[in-house]
């Protein structure tokens, strides 16, 4: 980055070359492909304007520079009225995921489908998309991500969760769940692990809830079946999607010749 605030040539064609590729990827979720190549570079020629004012004491490079990139795409997105997604209940969020639903190596198997895999991302809204894009796809840290959406961790953590869970309802293509009691094991009822299930698989749960889901999953069949295939999910859309694509090289030249004018 001290080479980039100096105009370093081979500094700004790495700075592409390894970061470009995840600027584009969050761009797009908000705006979709073809605005969002237009934002991207608007976001690394920011990058380079505001190479200066970075810091090593502001943490790695990457999350400052999704920061940057989300600003631009919000800065060009057309005004809407605000998305909320927080107002349907995590049960029923639960139950369209597949939770309780038959045939579940059918969904495990639509998942590990790139193509398949890419469409359902495609069919979330843009508040679901960045999330999944930060921390599955990116995968910066709970804490970083938090800091460029501008939530608090937990808030943070629970738009993750729902967005995971949507990912799957898209994934099931309209597979009918069996809806079935609240069952108690481990000291927990299954909405509990349900409530916690991202938590579980990032490996964020404290010790002793860590414990009462493993019970929890032991003795309940539905809840061990469903988070096995939640965390295949997670696995697959970070192994499947996650690999940084190229930067096309008419982009990389305009982004080069930009710099080099400025």
């Amino acid at each position: 980055m001290e080479r980039v605030a100096l105009g370093d040539r081979l500094a700004l064609e790495g700075l592409v070359a390894r970061h470009g590729p995840a600027v584009k990827r969050l761009t797009a979720a908000i705006l979709g492909s073809d605005a969002g190549q237009d934002a991207a570079q608007e976001a690394l020629v920011a990058v380079f304007r505001r190479a200066a004012t970075w810091r090593a004491e502001l943490g790695p490079v990457r999350p400052w520079l999704l920061a940057i990139a989300r600003h631009e795409a919000y800065r060009l997105r057309p005004r809407r009225q605000h998305e909320s997604l927080d107002d349907v209940p995590l049960g029923e969020l639960g139950v369209r995921a597949g939770w309780s639903a038959e045939d579940p190596e059918a969904m495990v198997a639509r998942a590990e489908d790139h193509e398949r895999l890419s469409w359902a991302i495609a069919s979330l809204s843009a508040v679901d998309r960045e999330v999944l894009i930060l921390r599955d796809l990116e995968e910066v840290s709970g804490e970083e991500a938090a800091a460029i959406l501008g939530l608090d961790l937990p808030r943070m953590k629970s738009r993750l969760h729902r967005a995971r869970l949507r990912l799957m309802g898209a994934l099931r293509d309209g597979s009918v769940a069996m809806a079935e009691e609240d069952r108690v094991y481990g000291g927990l009822h299954c909405s509990k692990v349900l409530e916690v299930l991202s938590d579980y698989v990032d490996g964020q749960l404290r010790p002793q809830l860590k414990a009462q889901v493993d019970d929890h999953l032991r003795q309940c069949a539905v809840c061990e079946r469903f988070g096995g295939r939640f965390k295949r999910t997670v696995a697959t859309l970070r192994s499947h999607l996650g690999a940084a694509p190229a930067v096309d090289e008419a982009t990389y030249r305009s982004l080069i010749d930009r710099w080099q004018v400025e």
